[in-house]
């Protein structure tokens, strides 16, 4: 790829005042009338988009897929199946040099706008996963009675490589060699990674049917992983359920709009390694350059992170009650479950005091958490004539809090640069942890002393925090322990609808979902005005200001970006947004070639069709109404969405 590549980040910052290129044929210096800032000009998007620079990559994936069966008795059956999954990645980059941008007024260059130093870099990435599953199946019917036997083996190793280099100071941007460049030392760089990650498994399931109306099923497997200590390097999970089919019962053969009901129970458990680390086991040690020996800086090494060797597998525990039925010719199926979903030995980062000189908090298995909820999905489905139709809604509850954290105190975690998570028993996952306000500070609260400092003395229409500390006066500071928990990212409640509609050969589809019980927190260039001197957002327009005194006001009094007062900036909930909302995800409409016509052309079937996603979305929050409620939680680079619509041809021949 050629030229550069300006990201929305670009478009962000640059104002829609600024001047993109001037008359004289000079890159744009001005903006609102007055030299713009040096942010706005090397955002410019129009002058990254014309930078020398060039980029090219490939990238393989490649999977072989080799596997048999064998019958060597009757209901014995005999598998065996091999993997390879090769993943690889090469990549060539190069920065060009770029002159100044000119003040238009003087004609001098302006510091800071361009780009002394070129560079060329190549990355090498590798992934390769091989997969090995043999299993022995044996099938038996006595009478009412049947069984059903399984035992298996399975293996896994995944091998990941990276190396990369770059030179820097070329003569002439026109190399594509990267012998090319300097070879002074602080010129040259190369990096490079290693990961070695093995897993075996054993595992069995029985199961046993009678008359086609009890169930029963049975699970055990043992699985150990590289990522633990030989001692602890095996876990072993054990599952059962059962389940009853009254449909099959007698005294449910003549009720006639009965088509399938069952009631089913299970209880079982799994092992997780995803939070484990490759080496999490092992003594760490990290790079540290500047150690000065006889009066020289020097590198060395520190301790990083220390071994647990007693670091093992995190347990989910999972019951589950359910209900399965279809009543009056298909037309209507119900499936509901509850479910307790309980995961301990989770492994944390334990805190320890700064004294001990850790780099990395040391891993333990001293975490769990708990989930609750109801799942419900409701069907239907019917023909009238020439017209059919299927709609099925979908919803679910969660209720999940933290169960325990060992001795190890709350533990805060960053989300971004200013966004703050925190687990803390009895609360729940994802839950934000920033200060409480009450609106804005009017200009008679300040004149009375009704304030609290934050750093320094608020003014009219800055954000109004409260202390959750007791017996605080007005006057006093608001410090870190004012902080509380002012939302979760996880939602409570989420729902979902399907519906099909064909008639004759026209059909459309509709497929919409939403959840509710949840925020989302944005920080810099998308919530904050002038954030490193970036373009305002829409909402800003409802600020605070001398015309608009309400303390409700969707947005603080604004300093500028010139300005250093970040005081409106602390993570607070005046940063939380709601993110609940229902949105029609997909939305397809078709006509089908008739059959008897695809047939007379030679086609097994042809279908025209113009479909769209993410086009409708009816939002709760009513603040700052052009972000994607589905984005995630940071600088809010990615919350505008996208919407797109496609129309397309299916032929089958």
């Amino acid at each position: 790829m050629k030229n550069g590549q300006p990201g929305l980040a670009n478009f962000l910052i640059a104002p829609p005042t600024m001047v993109a290129k001037h008359s004289n044929g000079e890159w744009g210096s001005i903006s609102g009338g007055q030299l713009a800032t040096q942010s706005f000009l090397n955002a410019n998007p129009l002058r990254a988009y014309s930078k020398n620079n060039w980029s090219n990559s490939t990238t393989e994936n490649t999977i072989y897929n080799l596997g048999f069966d064998l019958k060597p008795i009757d209901g014995l059956v005999l598998s065996a199946q091999g993997i390879m999954n090769r993943y690889e990645y090469k990549g060539k980059s190069y920065t060009a040099l770029q002159d100044e941008v000119n003040n238009f007024n003087t004609g001098a260059p302006i510091p800071g706008t361009g780009v002394y130093t070129n560079q060329m870099s190549m990355d090498w990435r590798s992934r390769q996963r091989m997969q090995y599953l043999a299993t022995a199946e044996y099938s038996k019917t006595i009478g009412d009675h049947d069984f059903k036997i399984l035992a298996g083996t399975s293996y896994e190793d995944m091998r990941y490589q990276a190396l990369g280099g770059s030179r820097k100071n070329f003569p002439t941007d026109g190399l594509i060699d990267m012998n090319g460049g300097s070879t002074a030392g602080p010129d040259i760089s190369n990096n490079g990674g290693f990961e070695d990650n093995k897993l075996l498994s054993y595992f069995g399931r029985i199961n046993y049917s009678f008359a086609n109306k009890y169930l029963f099923e049975a699970n055990m497997r043992a699985d150990a992983s590289s990522s633990f200590h030989k001692d602890n390097r095996w876990g072993y999970f054990p599952s059962f359920s059962a389940g009853w089919r009254l449909d099959q019962e007698d005294f449910l053969q003549d009720v006639s709009w009965i088509q399938n009901l069952k009631v089913r129970g299970s209880w079982g458990e799994l092992g997780n390694i995803n939070n484990v680390g490759y080496y999490d086991y092992f003594q760490t040690y990290a790079i540290f350059p500047a150690y000065s020996f006889n009066d020289k800086a020097v590198t060395g090494t520190k301790e990083s992170k220390p071994a647990n060797r007693g670091l093992t597998w995190e347990t989910v525990t999972m019951s589950n009650f359910g209900l399965d039925a279809t009543f009056f010719q298909g037309k209507l199926g119900i499936v509901a479950d509850y479910y307790i979903k309980e995961t301990k030995d989770i492994l944390l980062a334990y805190n320890t005091p700064y004294e001990v000189g850790l780099e990395r908090n040391p891993s333990q298995n001293i975490g769990a958490v708990s989930n609750k909820g109801f799942e419900l999905t409701l069907t239907h489905d019917n023909k009238i004539g020439d017209f059919k139709y299927q709609v099925a809604v979908n919803m679910t509850t969660n209720k999940n809090k933290v169960a325990n954290l060992g001795e190890s105190q709350d533990m805060i975690s960053n989300g971004g640069d200013k966004i703050r998570y925190i687990l803390r028993e009895g609360q729940a996952i994802g839950s934000y942890f920033g200060y409480v306000t009450d609106g804005l500070y009017s200009q008679a609260e300040i004149d009375a002393g009704q304030y609290y400092n934050f750093g320094r003395k608020p003014n009219a229409g800055d954000i109004k925090y409260v202390p959750q500390r007791k017996g605080v006066e007005y006057g006093s500071d608001i410090t870190g322990e004012d902080r509380a928990i002012i939302g979760s990212d996880v939602p409570t409640f989420t729902y979902g609808i399907n519906l099909n509609l064909e008639y004759k050969d026209f059909f459309l589809s509709v497929f919409g979902q939403g959840i509710s019980g949840a925020s989302v927190g944005f920080e810099s260039e998308q919530v904050s005005a002038f954030f490193l001197n970036s373009a305002p957002r829409e909402y800003h327009l409802g600020r605070w200001n001398m015309a608009n005194q309400d303390p409700n006001a969707l947005y603080p009094r604004i300093y500028g970006g010139a300005s250093a007062d970040n005081y409106n900036q602390n993570f607070s909930d005046f940063q939380l947004f709601d993110a609940d909302y229902f949105r029609i995800k997909t939305i397809t409409f078709g006509y089908a070639l008739p059959k008897t016509f695809a047939n007379r052309i030679k086609l097994g079937g042809a279908k025209v069709f113009l479909s769209g996603e993410n086009l409708f979305t009816i939002r709760q929050d009513k603040k700052m109404k052009d972000f994607d409620p589905e984005s995630s939680s940071g600088r809010g680079l990615g919350a505008l969405g996208v919407k797109s619509i496609a129309l397309g041809l299916n032929v089958n021949f």
